[in-house]
């Protein structure tokens, strides 16, 4: 009986088993949702933020590990199940991990990280490959190291502590970034990365119909609840009716290049910015639930303006990072949409949400009508870095 290989063949796709483990991730997402109950202040936008980066830089690292694994291999679903379950209690914590379960957060973090890093290691293939994995794997530890110190100094050296982990992990990614070529394979990181941001819209659904769920319905919520799952559904279609496409474009078009860096990039980096802004979007549908009847304020306006031009803007600078080109109506209308928004008060929320959707009926439409430019010369692609 042969042994099956823990490399991954060449024509892998994304299987039940990480659409699983992306869903325990995704929860977290919820949970950062929490830490804005009681208001949209410095204090919780910077708490959410470094967060979600240790979230979402140990499930990347993670997705780079599963990227050159066979995803079928007994010993990988395993080690994956196993990840999964410690990352199920790293999000339990979230909402605390800037106060008693600091350090909780901390040790779940750091191992899911050493679970994605070990298995990078085993399932790197040839010498040229372990020469790039394990120099990252080593310059990461200083950040796996500044966010346990952190957790046991709290205060604000928590905050000093896990924003040098973002800098430290940012240093080894662009160092891991130039040094040589992973063997990723583009089809399966891209799925997975598009399942993520899938699932993360999906959990601004359930955010709202949780909402509905403990309030009495009046005229005001319906409306709000219908302009919420229209404007969902739109943000869904401005990331995979055209866009999407057009990124796997620009990265099929440079297939043979080492694309190590631009897959970093475009990804790892920029789709980072690109969820925060799917979480400010959640947390003004939840505002909008609990306040149906009310004007938006101008931090929840702003959050919804920031967040719309973060998720909706950041897809043209993937793109762009790609080698996609510039695409300026993408970028114009969506940042005055985003204006419009922060700029008109006093209307009532269903209506603030209404802005949004037309905005983005505008770009499907555009986008539509202009379909599937040709793709840039060779001068235009964004050189590797």
């Amino acid at each position: 009986m042969s042994v099956r290989s823990i490399a991954s063949p060449d024509d892998q796709s994304a299987t039940w088993l990480e659409l699983f483990f992306d869903l325990i991730f995704v929860f977290s997402i919820t949970q950062m949702v929490g830490m804005f109950h009681d208001g949209i202040t410095w204090s919780s936008i910077g708490q959410a933020t470094l967060i979600f980066w240790l979230v979402w830089w140990a499930w990347s690292q993670f997705t780079w590990a599963l990227n050159g694994a066979d995803t079928r291999n007994k010993a990988v679903e395993i080690a994956t199940l196993a990840a999964g379950a410690v990352a199920f209690a790293m999000a339990v914590t979230v909402p605390d991990a800037f106060h008693d379960r600091a350090l909780w957060f901390a040790i779940t973090y750091v191992v899911v990280r050493v679970f994605g890093l070990g298995l990078s290691i085993l399932v790197s293939t040839d010498t040229s490959q372990k020469n790039v994995v394990i120099p990252f794997a080593v310059l990461s530890i200083g950040g796996l190291a500044a966010v346990i110190t952190g957790a046991v100094a709290e205060g604000q050296a928590q905050y000093w502590f896990w924003g040098g982990a973002i800098v430290l992990d940012l240093i080894a990614a662009q160092i891991g970034g130039k040094s040589g070529d992973w063997g990723l394979h583009i089809e399966h990181f891209s799925e997975r990365h598009g399942l993520f941001v899938i699932i993360a819209l999906g959990e601004s659904l359930i955010i709202a119909a949780h909402g509905l769920a403990g309030h009495e319905f009046s005229s005001e919520l319906v409306l709000f609840a219908v302009a919420a799952l229209v404007m969902t559904f739109g943000l869904w279609w401005s990331y995979f009716a055209e866009a999407k496409d057009r990124l796997d474009a620009a990265l099929e078009a440079r297939r043979g290049e080492n694309l190590t860096a631009v897959l970093k990039d475009s990804f790892s980096l920029i789709h980072f910015p690109m969820l925060l802004g799917v979480i400010a979007i959640a947390v003004v549908i939840e505002e909008g639930i609990a306040h149906p009847d009310h004007s938006f304020p101008i931090e929840v306006r702003l959050a919804f303006g920031i967040g719309l031009a973060l998720f909706v803007g950041g897809m043209a600078i993937s793109i762009f990072r790609a080698g996609g080109g510039v695409n300026i109506p993408r970028i114009s209308i969506t940042l005055t949409t985003s204006l419009v928004i922060v700029l008109i008060s006093g209307i009532e929320a269903y209506l603030t949400i209404c802005i949004a959707i037309i905005g983005l009926l505008a770009l499907g439409l555009v986008e539509h009508l202009l379909g599937e430019p040709e793709h840039q010369s060779a001068s235009a692609v964004p050189e590797l870095d």
